[in-house]
């Protein structure tokens, strides 16, 4: 199916659904690879160790309130699979004996069969300082794969290699962790993403004041997020 037909199939569904249609037949299945903004109990694969809804002061204890599961009945897509890990990194790097096995990049063949996939990440290689590195976009080491950008690099082009007729998108939280890092160590992750996303020509969604409690999107903050990828899919 082409990236912009199912694109437009995607506002028409999403305009019948405000006035209280039925959503149209549509066979568009969407991944998540993500970390605990994404991971609610009983809705990911493989198991993992889900963040939600373990933290009920946050609000979010049911799936229906997580931002893809809004996504999947906004636009009539299909969940294909969300393979998020709650605490992981896009780099390698083992900061609690056990995360470094469990990175985007360790994750990145198991998603199934998606026509749309989205990145969902680098909230802890922030919050955890992981080193930078430099932008290498070939022959990666294992040291290399251990710092941020090396790896958000050999992400980015293995996916485009694994799923070649998925549409890519890599969202990006623009207060990652605001108030817990330096803001020049919070832009220069934000600005490695953006560069990164632009040399491989895979579309970012950059996400506004999304709202949370215990720095994890809540209630609101999973609807936030929910609105602006919607926007930026339908519209693209």
């Amino acid at each position: 199916m082409r990236p912009r037909f199912f694109f437009l199939m995607a506002l028409l569904t999403a305009l019948l659904a405000s006035c209280g249609k039925e959503p149209l037949e549509m066979e568009v299945r969407f991944s998540v690879l993500g970390d605990s903004y994404s991971a609610f109990e009983g809705y990911v694969y493989p198991e993992t160790n889900a963040y939600y809804p373990h933290y009920p002061e946050i609000g979010v204890t049911q799936p229906e309130y997580m931002w893809w599961y809004k996504l999947a009945e906004g636009t009539g897509w299909k969940l294909e699979r969300n393979n998020s890990y709650s605490g992981a990194m896009i780099c390698n790097l083992n900061y609690a004996d056990q995360y470094g096995l469990h990175s985007f990049i360790r994750r990145m063949d198991d998603l199934g069969n998606p026509d749309v996939i989205f990145v969902f990440g680098g909230t802890n290689d922030a919050a955890y300082q992981a080193p930078l590195g430099d932008f290498v976009y070939s022959d990666w080491t294992e040291e290399q794969l251990c710092t941020f950008r090396p790896a958000l690099a050999y992400l980015l082009e293995n996916l485009k290699t694994s799923y070649p007729h998925s549409r890519l998108y890599l969202m990006i939280d623009m207060d990652l962790v605001s108030g817990g890092i330096d803001e020049e160590v919070k832009d220069a992750f934000i600005e490695s993403m953006h560069l990164l996303a632009n040399h491989y020509r895979v579309k970012y969604i950059d996400l506004y004041n999304v709202h949370k409690d215990l720095w994890h999107p809540d209630v609101d903050g999973q609807n936030d997020i929910f609105r602006q990828v919607l926007k930026a899919v339908v519209f693209d």
